[in-house]
């Protein structure tokens, strides 16, 4: 098994929790591509934990819809279910226009600040060059996040993650094997920054915007699979 990417350890961060977080981390990222075995033992020593916090991360991966655990076969990175992209997508296709319009003009000056230095942030980890990718990911989903938590609705988040594992996966495959430029979508970041800041347009159809923001990955998706068609089950 290759080497995890590791990541540091947060305070008072038990092994268990440290152990889902990063073999999260590095399925999402597919540093563990779809379809890979895991083996618990190697898994803890790169760790330095024992096995038991290891194999309770994977049950909880499980949960999420990342990990396949097989009666006499083990545990394998769970392969990129395009139904489950298909639900993600209709997830937050539907979830995400209602709490922007819900918040627009509405929102607090802590949230709407947030986004402005989430948006600085954003621009600054587009040039500055190593590692691009990763802090992005990171920055796009954290704007998103801002708006779940400022329209109160932090458990309808976490649902989403883990409903909308797939789809990320997909996207993050995108950005890696397209390489594409992702100031698109730092660009749609800030109009959704400026229609809750201003309270909407009634020139701004929310709906058409929000569909394409998710919907760009539809360009490429024939090429991914052609690159890597042993990652995907075209269910």
């Amino acid at each position: 098994m290759e080497p995890l990417k590791l990541l540091p350890k947060k305070p008072k961060e038990n092994n268990r929790a440290y152990a889902y977080r990063l073999l999260r981390y590095n399925i999402m990222t597919l540093h563990l591509a779809p379809g890979r075995a895991l083996n618990e033992n190697e898994i803890a020593d790169q760790l330095g934990t024992s096995r038991t916090p290891v194999h309770e991360a994977l049950t909880l991966l499980k949960k999420d819809y990342l990990v396949d655990i097989l009666p006499q076969s083990g545990s394998f990175v769970s392969r990129i279910s395009m139904r489950s992209v298909r639900e993600g997508l209709f997830m937050r296709g539907t979830l995400e226009p209602a709490i922007y319009r819900q918040l627009a003009g509405n929102i607090s000056e802590t949230y709407i600040r947030a986004m402005a230095r989430n948006l600085e942030q954003t621009v600054q980890t587009i040039v500055s060059g190593d590692d691009t990718l990763d802090k992005y990911i990171d920055l796009d989903d954290e704007f998103h996040k801002l708006a779940y938590l400022a329209a109160h609705k932090p458990a309808v988040w976490e649902s989403t993650k883990i409903v909308c594992s797939h789809f990320q996966r997909v996207r993050y495959q995108e950005y890696l094997v397209m390489q594409l430029d992702v100031t698109h979508i730092q660009h749609d970041h800030q109009q959704l920054y400026e229609y809750l800041l201003f309270g909407g347009s009634p020139f701004f159809n929310l709906e058409e915007f929000y569909t394409n923001h998710l919907s760009y990955y539809k360009s490429y998706i024939s090429q991914l699979i052609t690159a890597h068609p042993e990652y995907y089950i075209m269910d």
